[in-house]
């Protein structure tokens, strides 16, 4: 169940930094490290999608620096339509994108806490499962499973507890 976390290469301090608290917490993780630059977009695409598929959820890490980027949206595009747990963590005084209001917001420490624990929840239930080729009413129960994950993180967010 790894967790793919996107960001803008300008925020890769704070990915760092968050990628080394999920490991901390024995989560399986996959940091983005491409470089746009040295790869065609096909090469680009091909790899964000593969390894969305082949996580469980996504956290997206957002600034006011991610608006000048078209990769962390794509990103997220890529995980809505696998149905895959989805988390922004917003860093800085920017404002969100509305369309994020759909998933949980991280911002804080504690916030990244709470995600941690819906995470483990997830593999002790055994909720959260890798799609392979699945018939429907699976995928069904995934996409439900999903919404579950992003109701309970987002009420436990607004709470703090």
């Amino acid at each position: 169940m790894p967790v793919f976390i996107s960001y803008r290469h300008s925020d890769r301090p704070l990915a760092i930094a968050i990628n080394t608290r999920l490991k901390q917490a024995n989560i399986k993780t996959y940091l983005d490290v491409l470089d746009p630059e040295s790869q065609t977009t096909d090469d680009i695409t091909g790899v964000i999608t593969r390894n969305i598929t082949e996580c469980t959820h996504l956290l997206a890490v957002v600034s006011e620096r991610t608006a000048h980027s078209w990769w962390v949206p794509f990103e997220i595009g890529e995980a809505t339509i696998s149905n895959r747990r989805i988390c922004s963590f917003k860093t800085g005084p920017a404002e969100l994108p509305l369309y994020l209001d759909k998933w949980p917001k991280l911002s804080t420490d504690k916030d990244m806490e709470f995600f941690i624990d819906a995470y483990r929840e997830e593999v002790a239930t055994k909720r959260s499962m890798t799609l392979g080729s699945i018939n429907e009413s699976l995928y069904g129960t995934y996409k439900r499973n999903a919404e579950l994950f992003h109701d309970q993180l987002k009420h436990r967010i607004r709470r703090g507890f």
